[in-house]
């Protein structure tokens, strides 16, 4: 058994090579999920501001960039 302290400070411990901490597994899962998800909402704005073309003063768009 090996013992880890993560980046916030948070041990965990590690049993052996083969064995994945289920924990771990959902943050990757989580983190896999919000990555897509920033990805298509890009789109989507890149998409937005195709529409709107480049002489838009449409507020709403602006917001989306900050």
């Amino acid at each position: 058994m090996l013992e880890q302290i993560d980046q916030r400070g948070k041990r965990f411990t590690i049993d052996d090579e083969d064995s994945v901490d289920d924990v771990a597994c959902d943050r990757c899962r989580r983190a896999e999920l919000l990555e897509r998800q920033a990805q298509r909402e890009i789109g989507e704005l890149e998409r937005a501001k195709t529409v709107a073309g480049p002489d838009s003063t449409d507020s709403d768009i602006g917001k989306l960039d900050r």
